[in-house]
């Protein structure tokens, strides 16, 4: 398992002079939020975010962290919480709400961090495991998930947030002592995954594989045409696994059954 709060894991200091750890006094927590609405382009009263709910999140077994530059400025953040599975699978995880990283620094390593520091806090609860959703049509983020962190998608729901088209897939990572993921130990290989036209699917001994623009698509019929059979491959038992870009244009998902 990662280690706990007293480790290096719970702070890590980058090349770049950033300082990736908790975040704790109302500036911090106030920069944070508006580092959320920016990077998003939230501007609506149902998409806030304010400084005394994160606040309460860390007295009450949440995380909060950041990448905070030398001058003291937030310039990423994640925040999550404490949950609870229960039946025959019963144990606790932290589930990760979002996790957003300034334009200047993104592709720079800077999101693992902040899922690190955040897996050291969730150790806190007793976590062994981290759980957070994605836009199952953004191929980038897939990857990030899937193949960079070695996350599963375990679970698909359809229309998540409550209006059409945006279903979201649910990934399922758990902690090693290194900080990688026992989940996505066997994820596909970049250089093996075969190359599948968008909206194909190819079947071979690594998995079934499903291709899909390398940016999200605009034209609303392949976008639902898309989640749909993303959606099918989930209900027939398989997990995502891995997404990889095999030219400039085209990402290919990789499935295999749980």
């Amino acid at each position: 398992m990662i280690p706990g709060d007293n480790s290096p894991a719970a702070r890590l200091t980058l090349s770049s002079g950033l300082i990736v750890r908790e975040l704790s006094n109302y500036g911090e927590l106030k920069q944070a939020c508006q580092l959320y609405r920016g990077v998003f382009g939230y501007t609506g009263d149902d998409e806030s975010l304010n400084p005394r709910m994160l606040s309460s999140l860390l007295k009450h077994s949440g995380s909060v962290v950041g990448a905070v530059d030398p001058s003291g400025t937030v310039l990423a953040f994640a925040y999550g919480w404490a949950a609870v599975e229960t039946g025959d699978d019963a144990h606790i995880y932290h589930f990760s709400q979002a996790a957003v990283v300034s334009s200047v620094l993104q592709g720079q390593g800077v999101g693992r961090s902040l899922k690190r520091v955040q897996a050291a806090m969730a150790e806190r609860s007793g976590a062994e495991r981290m759980r957070w959703t994605y836009d199952p049509l953004l191929a980038r983020n897939a990857h990030f998930n899937l193949d960079v962190l070695g996350a599963r998608g375990r679970w698909y729901s359809p229309d998540a947030q409550g209006l059409p088209g945006t279903d979201r897939i649910t990934v399922e990572w758990r902690f090693t002592e290194d900080g990688a993921s026992t989940a996505g130990a066997d994820n596909a290989n970049g250089g093996h995954t075969p190359h599948v036209a968008v909206g194909e699917l190819h079947h071979d001994d690594a998995g079934t594989h499903l291709g899909l623009p390398a940016a999200k698509p605009v034209d609303p019929d392949l976008a639902a045409s898309l989640r749909h059979q993303i959606r099918g491959i989930f209900d027939q038992g398989f997990s995502a696994v891995s997404c990889f870009r095999t030219d400039p244009h085209t990402a290919v998902y990789t499935f295999v059954k749980d």
